[in-house]
């Protein structure tokens, strides 16, 4: 499983919901940057002002790249002037092995399958895991993917995303990407759903 690198940052802002604005705005464009899977955003519980951003990376290289745009590129710029005062910023990377939290409102797709006739669990469960590691827990929102075996030989597929919309896109970009189909061809899909963490 890919472990993601985080961006946290820690700073204040003089006007607050414009500032609010700014960010919902800058954290839009940093969807689309290389690397990207999800941005986390804090607000003080006490101090409205405090704000605390938690980026999640899929390599240091892209962070960086990112946090270089966010201070230097035009489209950024109001999202800069929105900050009165960095407190800190450093880049971190949690423990093999960590998840990532599916909070209220994240998107969430269950995939119910069997095996095709002939396939080992083993073989299966190896593809599932390149295929979660190459591809989808790169693709930008994914939160984190879990297996699950039920007593009558069906799997569940649970895949989280930080919106529905972004678990839907993320399920979409498994067409023709070479480990996906690795995993499909041991596989007898049975049903799709998404749905939404309340």
């Amino acid at each position: 499983m890919t472990i993601p690198f985080y961006e946290i940052v820690t700073y204040t802002v003089s006007d607050a919901h414009e500032a609010d604005i700014a960010r919902a705005a800058a954290r839009e464009l940093l969807a689309a940057f290389p690397g990207f899977i999800h941005w986390d955003l804090f607000t003080g519980a006490v101090n409205a002002a405090a704000r605390v951003d938690l980026v999640a990376w899929r390599s240091l290289e892209e962070a960086r790249s990112a946090a270089h745009a966010v201070g230097t590129a035009p489209e950024f710029a109001a999202f800069r002037a929105s900050v009165a005062n960095l407190v800190s910023m450093g880049h971190y990377q949690p423990p093999p092995g960590a998840h990532h939290p599916a909070a209220s409102e994240s998107g969430m797709e269950i995939g119910r399958f069997r095996l095709r006739p002939g396939v080992d669990e083993a073989v299966m469960r190896k593809a599932y895991a390149t295929m979660v590691a190459s591809h989808l827990a790169v693709q930008p929102g994914w939160r984190r993917q879990h297996l699950i075996k039920l007593d009558d030989g069906v799997f569940l597929d649970l895949a989280f995303a930080d919106t529905r919309l972004r678990a839907e896109t993320i399920c979409s970009s498994w067409h023709g990407q070479a480990d996906c189909d690795a995993f499909l061809a041991l596989i007898e899909p049975e049903s799709m759903e998404f749905g939404t963490v309340l």
